[in-house]
């Protein structure tokens, strides 16, 4: 029976709006993936169909048992008079709701759990447990519940605790893990009606170099190098692969010395390989896709019965002809025909992980590292001022240990980011100065004990309400040593990502020829995907265009794609990119190896501080459009030269000669706090640089510089703002450079960035002015406002069109001309015909 209750409801005791009877109704479940029910239900005499509207629920018999569906999507198809519904799992309600801040700081699975829902922005019905009983710290930022739960960041819940999801009705629970092992045992077999084993060899490795660390931070490899695989002949050669197995000689971890000889290391990275082979590494993945629909009473499907008996997140073991071993493989996706009460389909098997998302992960994991680094460099400032102020009194206070609590937890949180960033490029001075003071931080704030892991005894729940006496100094002085040491270090990766950077970019130049022939080999899988969409395209055009249509086309179109991803993602595999990168490794891997472990990092940190939504309040700020929206005095030009190009973010500044000044009037918040910032060189020392700010028709110096120098340097300076409108000057006693303006609002240090509404690049501006598109290869460009388009020669006006009239200069006419009734005929080796017409 399938029942629909009104959008609002929340008990489920009665028959709701009352039953209806549709053609088909399945149910489909990943492990941690979508939870989803499909509905089609003909358009009867009854209005039953009418039950079926957007946001109501469906209950119905699972997999789960009964649960309840919120139907998103409703199509109505009204050339076979049905209409189909599309409806996800009642835990996904919480993906309207919305967690701010919440920071689960060594807790357990079902304390984390508890803590996301009571986030939450409003209250929820929603109930949670788990078994999951270590603890672990992760951070919520402005994301939904469903985000915090199953999200594919680092800080998910199923990635810091691990476990899988099982979602009934209100209840929620994220388990060590589903299903169990029945002893389901079936045999390896191939193109059966109903029943396909794959094979993805793509993963195998028969032949592993396993690495590790020696105390100096070395690479240790074994005195043989290379361990073999029991199933190494069974291949036509071997197959090759290196595996980290992070150990390293003399490390302490949790109190103890795993493997204090090299022996032992040996011995330890040996063990390591054979574990890996006894797993399966030395296989071809299995995966089996089971379709119960198509099963027939017939000779050949007895030995598969078994499968009927499985649920989702059970073991089924596989006995593997080719190679004598049995593999056991997890049921990974179901399909349920909720009016039959069967399984249609079973997926066994790990989820393909194709190449496109695997770019995908890298990169999301990549950004989110940026932004971590990002946002504590952006509080660094900040942070110091606090530390400054507290603890005067020599009592650490409630809300004193809350605040360094916060500090301490962004502290733990990146310092495994920086130790795996220092260790690889083999920066060891910096990188022992700043575990040493996050140690004797940690220390401290121990009550002076040895800390190991967790939060420090001062921090801790049992502690944070108290008053703590201590010694405000050393208090101080703790947290501004780490200060030091964590941004020299930082530094210190800088530099040595940049060295690497360059070094990388040669191998890049040196192996042009190849990567263009790999982007080739994409451009040809991305057209297959534009077939792809123009044959749904030409489906499209079949239907017409009425309202129901217009559903009709997008469900359709959507179905169609959802059809055909698993050809999309087979033909990504299966292209020749990765048998070509193989083929090619030797000559590719020193550039693939400096580009994953630094260019994607030093490059993208930049990025990400560039990215970091400071807005530049300040118009033209770098000069690229001249001196547009700036009003001067004396003599004031733009530069764009290698010094402006090596030393400044912008690549252009404005340059102003002595008792010059340059300024702008621009909008700005209310009695709200920003700040201004500023790049200069002096032409010589001596000089005189002024900042002021003009609010309220009264002027007020924000910076002033009497003793000038030929370095560049950058000065920031904070102010409140007076008046919606200001003025900004800049003001010169000696001939300056003056760059990378910026004014935004907050106290943080802003990098420099373009105004919002503003586009320069070196053959194109955009900005309130308009449009202008020019070249590097002539002195040709054209400019586009609200009142005119206009060509130009160098600054020789040659077209312009304005709304009174068309101006031209040296126009050449090589055919006939019309203007108004007279028509000038152009006559070969004779002359100019002039008609009336």
């Amino acid at each position: 029976m399938v029942l629909v209750y009104d959008s609002k409801a929340q008990e489920f005791s009665n028959d709701g709006l009352g039953t209806v009877s549709p053609i088909s109704c399945t149910v489909s479940e990943e492990i941690n993936g979508a939870f989803e029910l499909e509905l089609t239900h003909p358009i009867d005499s009854f209005f039953k169909w009418k039950r079926l509207q957007k946001n109501n629920i469906i209950r119905v018999n699972t997999h789960r048992g009964i649960q309840a569906f919120r139907i998103y999507r409703v199509v109505k198809n009204v050339v076979d008079g049905t209409i189909k519904v599309n409806a996800r799992h009642i835990f996904y309600d919480l993906l309207a709701n919305f967690v701010e801040d919440v920071r689960p700081t060594g807790k357990t699975g079902a304390e984390a759990g508890q803590q996301i829902l009571s986030g939450c922005q409003y209250l929820t019905p929603f109930t949670f447990s788990s078994d999951i009983t270590h603890t672990a710290t992760a951070y919520f930022i402005r994301q939904s519940p469903v985000q915090a739960f199953l999200g594919d960041t680092d800080q998910a819940f199923i990635a810091r605790w691990g476990g899988e999801i099982v979602r009934d009705n209100f209840s929620i629970a994220v388990n060590t893990r589903l299903g169990s092992d029945n002893g389901v045992r079936i045999a390896y077999g191939k193109n059966m009606a109903g029943l396909e084993f794959q094979e993805d060899a793509s993963g195998v490795a028969t032949r592993i170099l396993p690495t590790a660390l020696t105390e100096d931070n070395q690479i240790l490899l074994l005195p043989e190098k290379y361990v073999d695989s029991s199933h190494i002949a069974e291949y036509p050669f071997p197959i090759v692969a290196m595996l980290d197995t992070g150990f390293q000689v003399g490390k302490e971890v949790d109190g103890a010395v795993p493997y204090p000889t090299v022996d032992s290391c040996y011995y330890a990275m040996r063990q390591f390989v054979a574990g890996r082979y006894l797993t399966g590494a030395d296989v071809p993945a299995l995966s089996l896709s089971v379709d119960f629909v198509d099963w027939k009473d017939i000779t050949g499907y007895e030995k598969y019965r078994p499968l009927l008996t499985v649920n989702l997140g059970d073991d089924v073991t596989v006995d593997y002809a080719p190679f004598g071993v049995s593999v056991k493989l997890r049921v990974c996706a179901v399909s349920y025909n909720c009016l039959t009460d069967r399984f249609e389909t079973l997926t066994l098997g790990e989820k393909r992980i194709s190449v496109v998302n695997s770019i995908n992960s890298a990169s999301q994991q990549i950004s989110e590292v940026k932004q971590e680094i990002s946002f504590s460099n952006q509080n660094v400032s900040s942070v110091t001022e606090n530390v400054s102020d507290l603890n005067s009194d020599d009592k650490l206070t409630p809300g004193e240990k809350s605040a360094a609590l916060r500090e301490w937890s962004s502290f733990a949180n990146e310092k495994g980011t920086l130790s795996t960033q220092a260790t690889a490029l083999g920066i060891t001075t910096e990188l022992s100065a700043y575990n040493d003071a996050f140690q004797l931080l940690s220390n401290y704030l121990n009550d002076g004990a040895l800390y190991t892991d967790g939060i420090p005894l001062w921090l801790d729940d049992g502690h944070r309400d108290t008053t703590t006496d201590i010694s405000g100094a050393q208090y101080r002085q703790k947290f501004e040593d780490y200060y030091s040491t964590r941004n020299t270090l930082v530094q210190a990766i800088t530099a040595k990502l940049k060295a690497l950077a360059d070094t990388a970019q040669n191998g890049v130049d040196a192996n042009t020829g190849e990567i263009t022939t790999i982007n080739s080999t994409l451009t040809t899988v991305q057209t297959d995907v534009g077939g792809l969409q123009a044959t749904v395209s030409s489906i499209d055009d079949q239907i017409s265009n009425t309202e129901d249509g217009i559903a009709l086309r997008l469900s359709n179109a959507e179905s169609t794609i959802e059809q055909h991803s698993a050809s999309i993602v087979t033909k990504v595999e299966s292209s020749t990119f990765g048998g070509y990168v193989s083929e090619n490794d030797a000559q590719l891997s020193d550039v693939d190896t400096r580009l994953t472990s630094m260019q994607q990092t030093v490059d993208g940190l930049s990025l990400s501080i560039s990215q970091t939504g400071y807005r530049n309040l300040l118009k033209n700020s770098a000069g690229r459009n001249g001196l547009t929206f700036w009003s001067t005095t004396g003599t004031v030009t733009t530069v764009s030269n290698t010094d402006t190009s090596n030393n400044t973010v912008s690549n252009s500044a404005f340059q102003l000669t002595a008792d010059s000044t340059v300024s702008q009037d621009f909008s700005l918040k209310f009695n709200a706090a920003h700040t201004a910032s500023l790049l200069f060189r002096a032409s010589g020392s001596g000089g005189t640089v002024t900042v002021s700010i003009t609010q309220n028709g009264a002027e007020s110096v924000l910076y002033d510089n009497a003793n000038t120098g030929i370095d560049w340097t950058f000065v920031t300076f904070p102010f409140n703002s007076l008046d919606t409108v200001c003025t900004l000057k800049i003001s010169a006693s000696i001939e300056i450079l003056a760059s990378d303006l910026i004014v935004s609002e907050g106290t943080n240090i802003a990098p420099w960035v373009q105004s919002d509404e503003e586009l320069y690049t070196t053959n194109f501006i955009a900005d309130s002015t308009g449009l202008t598109i020019g070249s590097n290869t002539t002195d040709m460009k054209a400019h586009i406002s609200t009142s005119a388009f206009e060509i130009y020669r160098g600054d020789d006006l040659r077209i312009n069109v304005a709304p009174d009239g068309t101006r031209l200069q040296k126009t050449i006419i090589e055919d006939d001309l019309t203007v108004g009734s007279v028509k000038e005929i152009v006559r070969a080796g004779v002359g100019v015909d002039f008609v009336v017409i």
